[in-house]
């Protein structure tokens, strides 16, 4: 196999790995939120916007860090 198809097909399976692996810590922390605080509720049902914002930014904080730890 040419190893520069070698090459790419590795870079993306290994791009789908990590992605998935922050979608999945994305996933069980927002619904730790949402058990303990009624995050869903307090966003929709009270229009709270800092939980949004609260919401929002552990969901980049979760793929800033790991995009770091990939890219490191």
């Amino acid at each position: 196999m040419n190893p520069d198809i070698e090459r790419f097909l590795v870079s993306l399976g290994t791009t789908v790995l990590w992605s998935a692996v922050a979608t999945l810590l994305v996933v069980i922390v927002f619904e730790a939120l949402n058990l303990k605080y009624k995050l869903m509720s307090e966003i929709f049902t009270e229009n709270s916007v800092a939980a949004a914002i609260l919401a929002a930014s552990f969901v980049i904080g979760i793929f800033y860090t790991v995009v770091q730890i990939v890219i490191h």
